[in-house]
């Protein structure tokens, strides 16, 4: 048996979650044949975080936020094969089922403006991912990109207390260092960084330093580690070895149980729409729309190519597993009621 042919052995016996895997709709993906779903359950994957609102900004506003996800219910009525994930059991379901789990969140709190009371409609409305802040500073915390990195507002402590109480996952990717820090000791469940890289590697803002990974890990949450090229390395094409290397890094640091994977490849997205190299350099670090992925492990098919590689590194079957999805699992039985 060759080394993909035991990968593809592995995947097909997991539940594979992609930490955060674009979106299903604003924009949306297209494909050959058949749904995007289809596709990707062909490729192995299980479920992915989907973020409602992207380009041309990850900050909507109330409005746009509710557009969006009437758009995402309406396209769970119209898509058979997606299935809406508002719980842990709901992805072990949609395995099952042959059915293509859709998490639905955002990357950036900026809605909810100053009205706590948006969270619990939002929760309502079925968001259960939120990511504290986007790149900037705003009335929760500051984020990765700003210089006095100040920490959690109080207002941020409250809506960490309010995801506790509703059953929201706090995602602190993008999320300034103090930030982080500051949600994960607020925070009564575990928190994720749903889609980063190790900044010990790659000295990138959007990368995570070893304090943030371990206030992560010792509240029980998850390091979601991503595909995205400048995070990888960016002074070259980064390989599927550089990939490679984050996942030993972080495992080395805070252990198997905490370290999961994230693409954070959203499909649907062209040189048009791909907004984020205008405002933000300091992260893209001078990547084309074309080179984002690394070599190996440039799209979602090439799952299997990742899973190969870590055989080749010595990763149990085990510790594959808790990557690809088990770890993923025991924070969300944890989070959502």
């Amino acid at each position: 048996m060759t080394k993909k042919d035991e990968a593809w052995a592995i995947i097909r016996d997991s539940i594979v979650i992609d930490g955060l895997g674009g979106s299903v709709v604003r924009p949306t993906p297209k494909v050959a044949q058949g749904t995007y779903e289809e596709t990707l359950m062909e490729y192995g994957w299980t479920a992915m975080n989907s973020t409602i609102a992207s380009e041309p900004s990850y900050t909507p506003t109330w409005d746009e936020a509710l557009q969006a996800l009437y758009e995402n219910l309406l396209y769970f009525e119209m898509t058979p094969q997606a299935k809406h994930i508002e719980t842990a059991a709901d992805i072990v379901q949609a395995k099952n089922e042959g059915r293509f789990g859709v998490i639905l969140g955002l990357q950036s709190p900026s809605c909810i403006g100053q009205d706590r009371t948006r969270l619990r409609l939002l929760h309502k409305l079925g968001l259960r991912i939120f990511q504290l802040t986007y790149m900037e500073r705003n009335f929760l915390g500051d984020g990765c990109l700003e210089p006095e990195n100040r920490g959690l507002a109080h207002f941020g402590i409250q809506i960490v207390r309010e995801c506790n109480r509703l059953g929201m996952l706090i995602d602190c990717s993008h999320v300034g260092i103090q930030t982080t820090i500051d949600a994960a000791t607020h925070s009564a469940d575990p928190i994720v960084i749903s889609h980063t890289a190790v900044r010990g590697i790659t000295d990138n803002p959007r990368c995570v330093t070893n304090e943030q990974m371990q206030a992560v890990a010792n509240r029980g949450g998850v390091v979601g580690i991503t595909a995205f090229a400048p995070l990888v390395r960016f002074d070259r094409s980064p390989t599927l070895n550089d990939f490679l290397d984050h996942f030993d890094y972080a495992i080395d640091l805070i252990g198997e149980d905490h370290v999961g994977l994230a693409t954070d490849m959203f499909d649907g997205k062209t040189r048009v729409n791909w907004a984020t190299p205008w405002y933000y350099p300091e992260v893209t670090q001078g990547a084309s729309h074309g080179a984002l992925g690394v070599q190996g492990f440039a799209s979602k098919a090439d799952l299997v190519n990742l899973v190969a590689g870590m055989l080749e590194r010595g990763y149990s079957k085990t510790i594959i597993q808790k990557i690809l999805g088990a770890n993923w699992m025991r924070v969300l039985e944890r989070v959502w009621p």
